[in-house]
């Protein structure tokens, strides 16, 4: 005899992937270049000096690394409770929020060769997960949105 599957932990927090997050703050390093060559351009034809230039470029390296650090460590990127589920720091995802009764189905797919979970919802509305977007393992990910998808529908009975 088996012995039953353990119930899912109350709350379930899935963490960004690092290579999404390097990908972020990439983003950002370039951002805060290009504000620094603009400025330090605007202050070679103004010939105010070289404040401007640190009053900009200082901050911003402040603000990358405290972006970078919580990007890296402590950002999440989607969220399982006994209620729902919620999603962020994902664009394009579709609903980014919704109780485990709104959910029909939930879908592995591979659009453009890329696995992704489909959480549809009754109303026709649905969230794509890319799961290269999830840090860990994408199968225990999917097993933890169906088992909280088959438990909240259980409940309803």
């Amino acid at each position: 005899m088996t012995s039953p599957e353990p119930a899912p932990e109350p709350t379930a927090t899935y963490r960004l992937a690092p290579a999404l997050g390097a990908r972020l703050v990439g983003r950002s390093l370039v951002t805060l270049a290009v504000l620094v060559v603009v400025v330090t351009v605007v202050d070679a034809v103004a010939g105010i000096g070289w404040a401007p230039v640190a009053a900009v470029a200082v901050p911003g390296l402040g603000l990358a690394a405290a972006w970078s650090w919580f990007l890296l460590r402590r950002a999440w990127t989607v969220r399982l409770t006994t209620q729902g589920y919620v999603v962020r720091l994902l664009s394009g995802v579709g609903v980014r929020d919704a109780s485990w009764a709104e959910v029909a189905e939930v879908l592995a797919t591979s659009p453009g060769g890329r696995p992704c979970l489909v959480v549809r919802l009754r109303d026709g509305r649905s969230t794509r997960l890319p799961m290269a977007a999830i840090a860990g393992d994408a199968d225990r990910f999917a097993r933890d949105v169906r088992d909280r998808v088959r438990d909240a529908h259980t409940r309803e009975r």
